[in-house]
């Protein structure tokens, strides 16, 4: 048989150049090193790796698995009894909720409300931009929409499924890092660390408002860290060219960036106000 036509085979992507599946297994592992590299600048690595391992749980369903064969002409409508019609399901198939449900129901259990949340709406939220918690539409106004997701039922979320059918050691890496307490220990240390900066000259609006701050840079590691474990996968010699971190000092390039700006000749009044704003900024 095909191998993209085998449900057994678990793909996250297709690249069509020379028709090559990414596995799911290679594809969670490769965003959650990336993840846990990005988040580590916070010393939260460990919380970034989790968002990779279970961000795209759910496509370990076999609804994800034939919608995404069918879409991409893997599986034919007239000689697959498992083909369904990919265009008419698109966003339809949950495959994010799976993931933020394993995290919530580990840790959550465990007590750390704050870190499952976190791990949570950044995985639930990582295809449409961070979800709104609580609801302002008026007809609906206040409704717990966290909660809601949290308790999506098994037959939209698939995530017993998605558990029996997982790689054990990738569920087991997943579990291993939910029962560290270094997870929950490292992001309460950053919690206190931005109330105790704002004693005495911030409100407690500003202390939550850097909150908010801390949980879009984790959900910023895991849409980079996908994006771009998806890119080096589809388009391999982009890859290439990725500084991956090693940048040019900061120095050296202003220095060549007001060298440039310096050579630009004012033609029109409003270069010489772009100038002095220039001047203002440096």
């Amino acid at each position: 048989m095909n191998q993209v036509k085998d449900l057994s085979l678990f793909v996250a992507h297709y690249r069509p150049s020379d028709n090559t599946w990414q596995t799911l297994e290679d594809h969670l592992l490769g965003v959650g090193a990336l993840a846990a590299q990005f988040s580590g600048k916070l010393g939260l690595q460990e919380m970034g790796e989790l968002l990779g391992l279970l961000h795209d749980l759910g496509k370990y369903s076999q609804s994800f698995q034939t919608y995404l064969k069918s879409a991409v002409g893997a599986l034919n409508q007239d000689e697959d009894e498992d083909w369904v019609d990919a265009k008419n399901l698109k966003g339809k198939v949950d495959h994010s909720t799976a993931g933020a449900q394993f995290a919530w129901q580990a840790l959550g259990k465990a007590g750390s409300l704050e870190t499952a949340q976190v791990l949570a709406l950044c995985i639930a939220s990582h295809h449409s931009g961070l979800i709104d918690c609580i609801s302002a539409r008026a007809d609906a106004f206040g409704e717990n929409l966290f909660a809601r997701r949290m308790e999506k039922a098994q037959q939209r979320t698939h995530l017993d499924e998605v558990q029996r059918l997982a790689e054990p050691q990738l569920l087991q890496r997943c579990r291993d890092l939910l029962a560290d307490t270094r997870v929950t220990s490292k992001f309460q240390e950053r919690l206190t660390l931005i109330g105790r900066s704002n004693q005495g000259h911030g409100s407690p609006v500003t202390t939550q408002q850097q909150w908010g701050l801390l949980v879009r840079f984790l959900f910023s590691c895991l849409i980079d860290a996908d994006r771009i474990d998806t890119a080096d996968f589809e388009k391999r010699r982009q890859r290439s060219f990725r500084p991956g971190g090693r940048y040019t000092n900061w120095t050296v390039l202003i220095e060549r960036l007001e060298r440039h700006l310096a050579h630009l000749p004012p033609t029109r009044p409003i270069d010489h106000l772009r100038q002095d704003i220039s001047l203002h900024c440096q």
